[in-house]
């Protein structure tokens, strides 16, 4: 099978060398992934990203936040870029629904009185002439 940068990248990401590496980069003053502090190559920026993918994939598999994930799915190129889909999808609809609650909060703030049986709604209307 041929393997792809990418694929040679996601392997380097997942070893523990440079998980711990890039974990002691973001707690450590002084040390760092690579011999640049700054203008980071592609290659570099990529590896950075998956980095970044599986230290966040292991922080939830070890707080168990998610059943879906599992160390198989981690491990498994083709099943973690699923989870990636299913964890973004999952998420945006945590914030837009987020969002809603907060409008509706704000809603009840500035017009308290309507809300106060939980079943009145607030309807703008347009009372001018054309």
């Amino acid at each position: 099978m041929f393997e792809t940068v990418d694929d040679k990248l996601r392997k380097l990401a997942k070893s523990i060398y440079w998980q711990n590496l890039y974990n002691a980069s973001k707690s450590c003053n002084g040390i760092t992934c690579f011999d640049n502090c700054k203008n980071f190559s592609g290659l570099q920026v990529r590896l950075l990203h998956w980095l970044s993918v599986y230290d966040m994939l292991e922080t939830e598999l070890a707080r168990q936040e998610d059943s879906y994930l599992t160390r198989d799915v981690i491990d498994d190129d083709v099943r973690c870029d699923a989870y990636l889909i299913y964890r973004n999808k999952k998420h945006e609809h945590l914030w837009k629904k987020y969002r809603q609650d907060e409008k509706m909060s704000d809603v009840k703030k500035r017009h308290p009185k309507k809300h106060r049986s939980g079943k009145s709604q607030l309807i703008n209307v347009d009372l001018r002439s054309e």
